[in-house]
């Protein structure tokens, strides 16, 4: 138990202190090395405080030795415990008072932790660290993006309410999650709206300063460097989420159309933040396409949402998706299936780790 070994660590030191003032009090006494009036008084203090801390270890550990190592470790479990509740119930309290940090990283770590599952918590400088790296992206005011999530998710649990969730116990984490990846999915669509307006004003500011005073070189570069339309995301096919695993078409279609979508981002951390979004979106589409009828009304309402806040639509075509279905195929046709990706290695920095740690539990097993 850490706290028997700490208090033994305690008794440990002041019982050198007790026996070094000692010594030096008895070397007093018996005129071997006299003190002076105050080294003596400094003597005696130290001594008696000492030895009080002494006898105040010394029973600290008694009553702790009346206890089994089981009954110990429960009591320090339960300690634990109700001091950690203790800190995350005025974790709240705590960053708003905090006047160290700038109002909008705290309201950046509020947000982050009303969108924490229950069972999620962070350390106050974990959460100070993950506001601070939300506000450097090229995110919307804070009070926007706040906003924004509460409307979407009104209208999710407006269009839900009606339904019997008890078909859906088993996903209790699919309400917390779909406005989540929706307001993701805006704030990807407004910066690369942003990126875009960016990029074309730069663009019409070079035409007109070169326009006049430019060679022919200069000319040819400034026509390759044209404006750009940003129309929204391409639109997806149910069949590819309903197919999936079960469909090397199917996934290629949606291999292809993330490509698409990764195409019209402009920053790196844009691409990071749609790899994570399609991820998490073809996740819940899968979750609620495997579950037929009994979730058409969450499958509803994601579309509808997605279509309402950020324009993603499905094709409903049936002319269109026979075309795009054709297109894949003579696509997939002339895909190299053998092709790796440049990092390929069969033996991963996870299977390096879960080997090494296997043979370690058997090193175990067999000492």
């Amino acid at each position: 138990m850490e706290s028997i070994i700490a208090l033994e660590e305690l008794i440990k030191e002041n019982e050198e202190k007790v026996a070094l003032q000692q010594r030096q009090l008895d070397s007093h006494l018996s005129g071997e090395r006299p003190l002076s009036a105050m080294a003596l008084a400094s003597t005696e203090s130290n001594l008696e405080e000492a030895t009080e801390l002494l006898e105040k270890y010394k029973g600290m550990l008694e009553r702790l030795s009346q206890f089994t190592p089981e009954e110990l470790e429960e009591k320090e479990r339960l300690h634990t415990a109700a001091m950690r509740k203790k800190y995350f119930d005025a974790q709240e309290s705590r960053i708003k008072l905090n006047v160290e940090k700038e109002n909008d990283i705290k309201l950046e770590v509020l947000r982050i932790i009303g969108e924490l599952p229950v069972d999620v918590q962070f350390e106050d400088e974990e959460l100070f660290e993950m506001a601070t790296k939300s506000i450097s992206l090229s995110l919307p005011e804070l009070n926007e993006v706040v906003s924004k999530l509460e409307e979407i998710r009104k209208d999710f649990s407006q269009m839900t309410k009606d339904n019997d969730n008890r078909s859906m116990q088993e996903f209790a984490t699919i309400d917390f999650l779909i406005p989540i990846v929706i307001l993701h999915f805006y704030i990807l669509a407004n910066n690369i709206k942003e990126n875009t307006n960016e990029h074309n004003e730069k663009v019409e500011k070079n035409q007109d300063d070169l326009m006049e005073n430019s060679s022919e070189e200069e000319m040819f570069e400034l026509e390759q460097t044209s404006k750009i339309e940003f129309v929204g995301f391409p639109k997806y096919q149910d069949w590819w989420i309903r197919e999936l695993w079960v469909s090397h078409q199917a996934y290629f279609a949606l291999f292809s159309w993330k490509s698409l979508v990764n195409k019209l981002c402009f920053t790196t951390e844009q691409k990071k933040a749609w790899s994570i979004i399609f991820d998490r979106w073809v996740f819940l589409k899968k979750l609620l396409n495997d579950k037929g009828e009994l979730a058409y009304h969450y499958n509803f309402a994601f579309d509808t949402l997605l279509n309402k806040y950020v324009g993603v639509h499905e094709e409903l075509d049936q002319e269109r998706i026979l075309a795009v279905k054709s297109l894949i195929q003579k696509m997939t046709q002339e895909e190299d299936f053998t092709q790796v990706a440049p990092f390929h290695d069969m033996t991963t920095p996870y299977l390096k780790y879960k080997l090494e740690q296997i043979e370690l539990q058997n090193r175990e097993k067999s000492q």
